[in-house]
Order: structure tokens, then sequence, then C-alpha cells
């Protein structure tokens, strides 16, 4: 799982990936997934790459969207506001 640092950078975030592997060990498929991961407690939203599609697919904290592509994520990120909080259900 990789998500991005202040400055805008990709970064592993071995914390997400170990909670990711642990809640399901696989085996999974590999490819490359852009997701948008919103917290269900605060409507947070934040872009998430991960190296797996099934990864993510099932999240006790978390609704998750997948994208086909980096352009698609960021622009569905980008329409959140500054601030990427969506309060509606997933």
């Amino acid at each position: 799982m990789f998500l991005r640092n202040r400055e805008g950078a990709w970064k592993l975030e071995p914390g997400w990936t170990r909670d990711a592997w642990s809640r399901d060990p696989g085996p999974h498929a590999f490819g490359w997934t852009w997701c948008l991961c919103r917290d269900r407690a605060t409507g947070y939203v934040v872009i998430v790459l991960a190296t797996s599609p099934t990864l993510l697919a099932h999240h006790p904290r978390m609704d998750v969207r997948a994208f086909p592509n980096q352009s698609t994520a960021f622009e569905a990120h980008a329409s959140l506001g500054a601030v990427p909080i969506d309060p509606s259900a997933w």
C-alpha cells in the first residue's frame, strides 16, 4: 500500500500494508490499483495505490472505490474539494 506524503511523493505505508495482509493473507492477484478510501467514522477520503485489487476488497472501517487509472482516481479525489470529506455513505 502506497500513500502520498505532504510533498506529494508516493511512500510505502507499512502500517496499512500489514493491516491489509493480516486481514486477508491471500493469495492475491498482482495488479496496481488506484483507490479512494473513505473512513466511515469521519468521511475523510485518501487516495491509495495498492499492489493488488483484492487487498482492500473488504475493510472493517473504510469504504473503498477502485479506479481504472491514476487520472480518474485523482479527478474523483479532487472533486471532493480541498479537504476531501464525503459524508455520504458509499
